[in-house]
């Protein structure tokens, strides 16, 4: 069965307004998308906790255009398994040292790093 709708003319005339660009815009509009364009991918913050055995690694960011991509290193390799994970649990060899980085890409090319040097910890947590 086939329905048939009526609109009213105010409702054309507006869904035509919104066809003609910047129509419809206000101050507030404006100044909102002009906040969004000055965001920029920041590092918010950024942590490597020695435990027993182990690292638990965090970071923080915004502002990233989607898509964003977190890559994780450790002495310099970088570790496929952690790919765009905030938080990861490294294993570790007591009384080594540990470079772990973290590099944080968003899809304007923008880039920002975490990076942080420890010394493995043994015995318990």
């Amino acid at each position: 069965m086939r329905k048939s709708y009526k609109l009213a003319l105010p409702a054309v005339v507006a869904a035509g307004l919104l066809t003609i660009p910047g129509a419809l815009t206000s101050p507030a509009s404006a100044a909102s998308a002009g906040t969004a364009a000055s965001l920029a991918l920041t590092l918010d913050g950024g942590s490597c906790e020695p435990l027993a055995r182990r690292f638990l690694c965090s970071v923080a960011f915004s502002g990233a255009v989607a898509p964003a991509a977190i890559r994780w290193f450790v002495n310099g390799s970088q570790v496929p398994a952690f790919n765009d994970r905030t938080f990861v649990g490294i294993g570790c060899q007591p009384t080594f040292r540990y470079d772990i980085r973290s590099v944080i890409s968003d899809a304007t090319g923008a880039s920002v790093e975490f990076r942080t040097s420890a010394i493995c910890r043994s015995g318990n947590p």
